[in-house]
């Protein structure tokens, strides 16, 4: 067995299924891990894999054109999701659907093992990024910049970067995952990237704009003003908003208090 070591990412884990693919090996003889593997099994060959964006942008090309939209968007979704599995298991769904004469019913296999974790870890991922989009909280900063900070157990934040690039696409704003040191960079009218935190200007996120305060406090009033005391259910209100949420959203933070 030869087993191709890959980065947990989407660009790592499709270029691993390439370098796979291409070894000749035969599927039953090969298999795909991330990177933060911490066992290694007996009589086993480990190959590292270096993350090609060329050769991951191939794989996904002929996954859509091959297999379709919903198969595509499940493997997209899936690497999000933090799993042992996952790339493995992403490396068989491909191979199913390839060698289908109809590539697009390769997801409804729920039989076999892969698919069905893939789709399972989709599930998870799809509904993580659909709560961020309504629990995300934007704040300007001093040079008209918007800024959100955001810790998910899920690395959708490049999931749901194009949705803010269509719905502020005339705004400059950064999305910031401080669990994983990323950020989603958006400039007015152009196109959003994604990059690493480790050169960001802590001192340019510590300026808030003139009035910020102002429009947080007039928030938490309106917050607090449509409750109805009496209807008060803090057991159901953490079911439909968890706590894990709360810390970066300005209605839950008191006057003055900078999360950052």
């Amino acid at each position: 067995m030869t087993i191709f070591v890959c980065e947990d990412s989407l660009d790592g884990i499709l270029t691993g299924v390439y370098d796979a693919w291409d070894s000749r090996l035969g599927h039953s003889r090969v298999k795909l891990k991330t990177a933060d593997v911490d066992t290694y099994e007996l009589f086993c060959e480990y190959r590292d894999v270096k993350t090609d964006m060329e050769k991951a942008e191939k794989v996904l090309r002929t996954v859509f054109h091959r297999m379709g939209e919903e198969a595509g968007e499940a493997i997209c979704y899936a690497c999000a999701c933090p799993h042992p599995d996952k790339a493995d298991a992403i490396y068989r769904l491909i191979a199913r659907g390839l060698s289908m004469t109809d590539g697009t019913k390769a997801v409804y296999y729920l039989q076999d093992s892969s698919v069905s974790l893939v789709m399972k870890l989709r599930q998870k991922a799809w509904h993580e990024a659909h709560r961020m989009l309504g629990f995300l909280r934007f704040e300007e900063l001093s040079g008209g910049v918007l800024y959100a900070q955001m810790e998910p157990p899920y690395a959708v934040l490049p999931l749901i970067a194009p949705h803010f690039a269509d719905r502020l696409r005339q705004e400059n704003w950064i999305i910031h995952d401080l669990k994983r040191g990323l950020l989603a960079l958006h400039r007015a009218g152009g196109w959003w990237v994604l990059t690493d935190d480790q050169e960001l200007n802590r001192e340019f996120l510590a300026g808030r704009a003139e009035r910020e305060e102002e429009f947080q406090m007039l928030w938490r009033t309106f917050c607090r003003t449509i409750a109805i005391e009496e209807r008060r259910n803090p057991r159901c209100q953490q079911t439909l908003l968890p706590c894990r949420f709360r810390p970066h959203m300005n209605e839950f933070q008191t006057a003055g208090e900078n999360n950052r």
